[in-house]
């Protein structure tokens, strides 16, 4: 009797037609989610504890997402602004040590896969010389991932304001050494005084000397009006000193950084 194939064909496909639809409505468990921000801590132009220390407390609050915001131009009260590695002073821009104190450091955070932003105070400096500045000595490291300005520190144009026009000079100033580069903006005041929301910029709130309710109120309020935001926290005057990262995920969940004080 002759079979019939294609009955038979038809018969042992319905399985593997079966096992198809299933693997596209049921994919493959490929792992955690990515988290879709960094944690770190914030270091004030301190290069008196070792980098291993300071790496290490990072990866503690972020683990393979932990972020250093390293402050390499430090405001000072004669309104000018100090480089912790050798340079010819120029009208603001003074050195306060004769050795390079900042690479060691970051050839540690490239060793360690960490992630770091450069941060300024600027007084009375001009921010696109500091950012040349800046990058041309240390933009070939990994760990960078850009520029940030404490606007708390901008004295020049409209203080403490950063305007549109201020925004794309930096971001284009940062971007020309590594056009992977953000822009990252600092201050504890409303968004009138940030630039409009752009790509490749990042608002970090600043606030403390307040209850965590107040804070993250204020940071709700800001965070609303970007694309991308972060916050520092770990105030001793604030109450309590650090904010959950429940509180600030429901506060902001466009946070991308949580940098802490410690």
């Amino acid at each position: 009797m002759k079979k019939d194939y294609k009955k038979y064909f038809f018969a042992g496909s319905i399985p593997l037609i079966l096992f198809i639809i299933l693997f596209y409505l049921y994919p493959v468990n490929e792992g955690p989610p990515q988290s879709k921000h960094s944690e770190g801590v914030w270091n004030n132009c301190n290069f008196t504890k070792p980098a291993e220390e300071w790496s290490a407390t990072a990866k503690r609050f972020g683990g393979k997402n932990s972020v250093i915001d390293l402050v390499v131009a430090q405001s000072h009260e004669n309104e000018l602004t100090y480089l912790p590695f050798p340079f010819e002073k120029n009208k603001n821009i003074y050195s306060y040590s004769q050795t390079d104190q900042v690479e060691p450091y970051l050839k540690k955070f490239d060793e360690d896969g960490l992630k770091v932003i450069l941060s300024i105070q600027p007084n009375n400096a001009d921010v696109a010389d500091l950012i040349d500045i800046i990058l041309t000595r240390y933009g070939h490291h990994e760990s960078i991932i850009g520029i940030n300005v404490d606007m708390e520190w901008k004295l020049t144009g409209n203080p403490c304001h950063v305007s549109d026009e201020e925004r794309n000079l930096w971001l284009n100033r940062t971007q020309k050494y590594n056009p992977k580069f953000k822009l990252f903006l600092t201050y504890f005041k409303d968004y009138t005084y940030f630039p409009g929301d752009a790509e490749d910029v990042v608002i970090l709130y600043d606030g403390e000397r307040a209850t965590q309710t107040v804070l993250m109120k204020e940071y709700e309020k800001l965070a609303s009006h970007y694309t991308s935001a972060g916050i520092y926290t770990g105030y001793s005057s604030s109450t309590p000193p650090t904010a959950s990262y429940d509180s600030i995920m429901a506060a902001a969940p466009n946070t991308k950084y949580i940098l802490h004080i410690v």
